[in-house]
């Protein structure tokens, strides 16, 4: 139980999936900062966290109401799964929340797909989950909605449950008015928003954008620097840039074994420098600019010819949609390319793995890593970033001005993800830095990365919005969830 009532949390993707395979059932814990964060916060305080339950097996796991208790060894909370018919999953996932909401508020509105049929079918499942809500919600419980996929239902749970604390995080940015306002349903978007007492954006421009949007919508609210007053109910807007489990993971990075496989990997190379990007493949992120980036590199500095790799990873996702297939073969393509015009017997340019990655490689490759380029075209937060300088000790960052990040982690080598050049020679003045330039720089963003990891981010969340956890310090809650990400791959 919390002070002020039972927890309840309501995203997309849930903290257990269980799965059937050959040697029978798995239980995986899905990988991000979200479930680290608030999986340790639910089993300290109890509650319920309601997600679409996606996982083979995850029927047979649950009861008649899709309801199991979790974690399996030590059960501490219920876990409320939403069953989803293809038709939904396609439309309302696929469709609404990856086709339409995740283009345009990535300023790439040219590849929506403004289909009524994905917007009625998402309307249906937010009112799905608006029933297990008011099922599941007390009169005192403090209801923590979760990311674009339920816009609509802050303002859904109020004819139930006009009194409860409801919070929504928004997990990608919020794009300028004149962006957002391409979507048809962008005033039903807002409204639903708007039944809210708080809600969240990484930065403070996603926060501003919003809050104009607002103001063009609905001329009739009051919007303050911070705040909305409208329909009789105030929402605060806030900005809160999620953090990384910084002890966890710089503490699994020290270890001695994965130390020695590191140091192996990095024999094997033949090479004087490596450069990584780690990324979903996403158009979002900039992986074709990267490696163009990296090709005009070349050109410019012939002499770094046959001493520098640049090891891309860039894991699948979305591939059942168009876009993102013919993505890929246009990255695969280019690839092949920019190999077959530098190769030599002896030395691969660029290591490209199309595949999930364990948790551990990751950090190995972070580890070796001389430079890493984390150079989306937009992104929300950009957690790769601080995840690299907390487990690098010698290393050089050059950071998109288009990631969130970018916002703390100025100190980076700051590049406009548009501009080839500019790429190539960041490049260049990375690997021309001193060691002891390498470590300043890289200690200095660590420290921003550990002032404001998860933790952080989740307590100033939960203290602004007034939700006590009870008995107990947040060191404990970093104790539960220290040892994650051993477990946990990349998707």
């Amino acid at each position: 139980m919390t002070a002020s009532g039972r927890l309840i949390v309501v995203s997309n993707r849930e903290p257990y999936i269980h799965e059937r395979n050959k040697k029978g059932i798995r239980c995986k814990v899905p990988i991000g900062g979200l479930v680290t964060a608030l999986d340790p916060v639910m089993q300290k305080a109890g509650g319920v966290w309601i997600a679409w339950g996606s996982g083979s097996a995850d029927a047979e796991t649950a009861d008649e109401r899709g309801r199991l208790m979790v974690p399996e060894n030590d059960p501490r909370y219920t876990l409320r799964r939403i069953w989803l018919d293809p038709k939904e999953i396609n439309e309302y996932y696929y469709g609404f929340s990856n086709r339409i909401i995740w283009p345009v508020c990535h300023l790439f509105q040219e590849k929506a797909r403004l289909e009524t049929e994905y917007w009625e079918t998402y309307k249906e499942v937010n009112h799905r989950f608006m029933e297990a809500v008011v099922e599941e919600a007390g009169a005192d419980d403090p209801i923590w909605i979760q990311d674009v996929h339920f816009a609509l239902l802050p303002s859904a749970l109020r004819e139930d449950l006009p009194n409860n604390n409801i919070a929504l995080f928004w997990h990608i940015p919020f794009p300028p008015w004149e962006t957002f306002s391409c979507i048809p349903w962008r005033k039903e978007i807002l409204g639903g928003l708007l039944g809210a007492n708080l809600l969240g954006f990484h930065t403070a421009s996603y926060a501003a954008n919003f809050l104009n949007s607002v103001r063009k919508e609905f001329p009739e609210a009051q919007v303050s620097a911070s705040a909305i007053r409208y329909d009789g109910r105030t929402t605060r807007v806030r900005p809160y840039p999620i953090g990384i489990d910084y002890a966890g993971y710089r503490a699994l990075s020290e270890k001695e074994s994965l130390k020695r496989r590191a140091n192996q990997l990095r024999s094997k190379m033949h090479v004087q420098h490596i450069i990584v990007g780690v990324d979903r493949l996403d158009y979002t992120k900039g992986i074709m600019n990267r490696l163009l980036a990296f090709e005009r590199f070349l050109e410019t500095h012939p002499k770094f010819i046959g001493k520098v790799s640049f090891i891309q990873v860039a894991s699948p996702t979305r591939s059942a949609i168009t876009e993102y297939r013919d993505m890929k073969r246009e990255i695969e393509e280019n690839v092949g390319r920019i190999n077959g015009r530098f190769q030599q017997p002896q030395w691969t340019p660029i290591i490209y793995i199309n595949r999930s990655v364990p948790g551990d490689e990751i950090m190995m490759l972070y580890r070796i890593a001389d430079v890493a380029m984390v150079t989306p075209i937009i992104d929300g937060m950009n957690l790769v970033a601080k995840e690299y300088v907390t487990v690098n000790d010698n290393g050089v960052l050059i950071l998109s001005e288009f990631a969130g990040a970018s916002e703390e982690m100025n100190q980076a080598i700051i590049v406009n993800p548009y501009d080839v050049d500019s790429m190539s020679a960041a490049i260049k003045k990375a690997l021309s830095m001193t060691s002891e330039e390498r470590a300043r720089h890289i200690a200095l963003l660590r420290g921003i990365v550990k002032e404001h990891d998860i933790f952080w981010w989740l307590n100033t969340f939960l203290e602004d919005w007034g939700v006590e956890l009870g008995e107990g310090e947040p060191a404990e809650l970093r104790l539960m969830a220290g040892t994650e990400p051993s477990r946990r791959s990349r998707p």
